[in-house]
């Protein structure tokens, strides 16, 4: 298993350093060729609008021709769509290679998520999976920091190359290093149609609390820094309650994949799940005071950590049964759709009710998608559930989902 998660864990962490440097600098570049407010918001649409639709075709894909394979073209399309940034020459193009980014984006992430959860001893999910997860926040909190340096002494563009170069080490990591998995390609005529798929109430669970949490979370990281900088706080200041979240998901997100698997998943879900986006009816309150709204940030990052934990350990229990690779990217599929609404949602609710409104509407569909999600998964999964040696014991260590 070492053999396959350490390259898997490192690639992945590239990546997202990758994608993460040049999040602080893409919307200086984009408007460079004369981008207004919305053409600046359909260029970065153009990211999740590629991942909403293709993650579960990909994800089913890869059940069926392997992992290792997508993963390698995905990170060599990262590295190609670096350059191709740097060479373009209009608004378009750049929309275009963002759908692109979107799709390499889909051939790397969720695909990775799949070939670990195939290794993953039943009962292990939660550690084993989380432990994986914190590579890609421990990514993304590095990026805009390493991004906003290289901008600063080599221009925009420096940015770009070192995505290309990050994942181009990716690349050779998991050519070289990564076996070539036969574990998905053994019986694809075994996996259930997709029909099957769709009727399953643990995979709407999901949907519902993944597409609500990527509407919350990109609405408060569209609409906080113009709160923040109507109270007075500069650009570092603003920043740092994002990487405040960031780093606290990434910290807790191993501990709390062990108590997916000791504890009922449930409570778990549902406590992380209320928490989270809780704390957003009290930044508009608060964001006076930069170290409220750190102290804010972390306990959001700490409560989606938790959430998060027990849900991927019910996605990758589940992939057992219909594939790890759709439920991957069912799962990243949903969150996009959250991250592409939510940006357009909280703008309105801005245009009509001031700047506290993005935060008090992500506050509302956070809770209302907590609510659903566990009320659904409830009903279709008891065995996932639980810690193994409870599902063993009640004869469950094969859940139906």
């Amino acid at each position: 298993m070492l053999q396959v998660f350490l390259p898997l864990f490192l690639a992945v962490a590239a990546a997202m350093v990758g994608l993460g440097v040049i999040s602080p600098i893409l919307p200086l570049y984009v408007r460079q060729f004369g981008a207004g407010g919305t053409q600046l918001g359909l260029v970065f649409a153009a990211f999740s609008v590629s991942r909403a639709l293709l993650a579960p075709i990909l994800g089913r894909l890869s059940d069926r021709v392997g992992r290792r394979r997508m993963i390698a073209v995905g990170l060599g399309a990262y590295t190609a769509v670096s350059v191709l940034y740097v060479i373009a020459e209009s608004l378009w193009q750049l929309a275009a290679f963002r759908l692109l980014h979107g799709v390499a984006s889909v051939l790397v992430t969720p695909i990775a998520q799949a070939y670990v959860g195939d290794v993953t001893p039943p009962g292990r999910e939660g550690r084993t999976m989380n432990l994986f997860y914190s590579s890609m926040f421990l990514g993304m909190a590095l990026g805009p920091l390493l991004g906003g340096g290289l901008a600063q002494r080599w221009g925009l563009v420096a940015p770009f190359f070192a995505m290309g170069s990050l994942t181009f080490v990716a690349l050779i990591a998991v050519l070289s290093f990564v076996p070539e998995d036969r574990h998905s390609q053994a019986r694809p005529q075994e996996r259930p149609p997709i029909r099957q798929v769709a009727r399953s109430p643990v995979v709407w669970g999901i949907v519902a609390y993944n597409a609500t949490r990527g509407f919350w979370r990109q609405g408060f990281n569209a609409f906080w820094p113009l709160l923040g900088a109507a109270f007075g706080h500069g650009e570092a200041a603003l920043g740092s309650v994002l990487t405040a979240y960031l780093f606290a998901q990434a910290a807790l997100q191993i501990p709390f994949g062990y108590l997916a698997d000791r504890f009922p998943r449930l409570p778990q879900i549902v406590l992380g799940g209320v928490l989270a986006p809780a704390v957003l009816f009290s930044v508009p309150v608060l964001a006076g005071s930069l170290g409220w709204v750190l102290a804010g940030g972390v306990l959001m990052g700490a409560a989606s950590a938790l959430g998060r934990a027990s849900v991927v350990a019910v996605r990758t229990a589940c992939g057992r049964v219909h594939g790890m690779g759709i439920l991957a990217g069912i799962q990243s599929s949903a969150f996009a759709v959250g991250q592409s609404l939510g940006p357009v949602c909280a703008g309105l609710a801005y245009d009509l009710g001031g700047m506290a409104a993005p935060m008090y509407l992500g506050g509302v569909v956070g809770l209302l998608g907590t609510g659903l999600a566990a009320g659904v998964i409830s009903r279709g999964a008891p065995g996932v559930l639980r810690p193994r040696a409870e599902a063993v014991a009640a004869g469950s260590s094969h859940p139906k989902c």
